[in-house]
């Protein structure tokens, strides 16, 4: 996140965490700066050690080498304490910017916690009502399925009833013609026997007016017989 937008932060948001605010005003450094700052104190330092180590073995070849030694040492002091002290204004940035950015993580945390919290909720609360709706579906599924259930059992139980009475009722018929049996078996024998005796008579009829027909043709043959000799002579 740009310096420029935290440090907008860190003033909206200053009473959020003025309590863990330090009595040191807020650095005007950005991180590269402060970073900056630090390398080149560090170079300064690094560099007046050098400087200093070239000049006392200068010093040693002039007249006075006390009075060189001694301005070289004081150079270098005062190289090394400006160094340090940049060195340390840029530890110190560095650590003003990440509490900074620390103080404005969890300022802006703060503000979003509750919109957070309300989506959350928003969230549990809609798992719940689709959780509530798959519930309802599943026991209104249940329902129609023991419903339909019950359906077939009745039907089931119409039909096993219906079955049932209709082999009762067959069995009472075989059981009354086991009983008609023999009367009948007597009333058929008898109907045969009238069918027989009918057709025998039948019989006799058609043989009496057979020998009657052949009676009457050999009268009738005769009749002519005699009427042809008759008229011969």
């Amino acid at each position: 996140m740009p310096i420029g937008t935290l440090l907008a932060f860190a003033l909206m948001f200053a009473h959020a965490f003025a309590s863990a605010q330090t009595a040191d005003a807020p650095t005007s450094l950005s991180l590269d700066d402060a970073r900056a700052q630090r390398v080149r104190g560090k170079a300064m330092k690094d560099e007046a050690q050098k400087t200093y180590e070239a000049e006392r073995v200068a010093c040693q070849s002039k007249a006075i080498a006390i009075s060189c030694m001694s301005s070289a040492k004081e150079k270098r002091i005062e190289a090394v304490r400006r160094g340090e002290t940049m060195e340390r204004e840029g530890h110190k940035a560095e650590r003003e910017i990440h509490r900074l950015e620390v103080e404005v993580k969890a300022a802006k945390r703060a503000i979003e916690a509750p919109a957070q919290e309300a989506r959350q909720q928003a969230d549990v609360e809609r798992y719940r009502e689709k959780e509530e709706k798959r519930a309802a579906e599943r026991e209104r599924s249940r329902v129609e399925e023991s419903a339909k259930l019950e359906q077939r059992r009745s039907k089931l139980a119409t039909e096993r009833a219906a079955q049932q009475k209709k082999l009762a009722e067959r069995r009472q018929e075989d059981a009354k013609l086991a009983e008609k049996a023999p009367e009948n078996a007597r009333k058929r024998a008898e109907r045969e026997q009238q069918h027989a005796d009918r057709v025998k008579k039948i019989d006799e009829r058609a043989r009496s007016y057979a020998e009657v027909l052949k009676r009457r043709e050999a009268e009738e043959a005769a009749k002519q017989a005699a009427a042809a000799g008759a008229s011969a002579r």
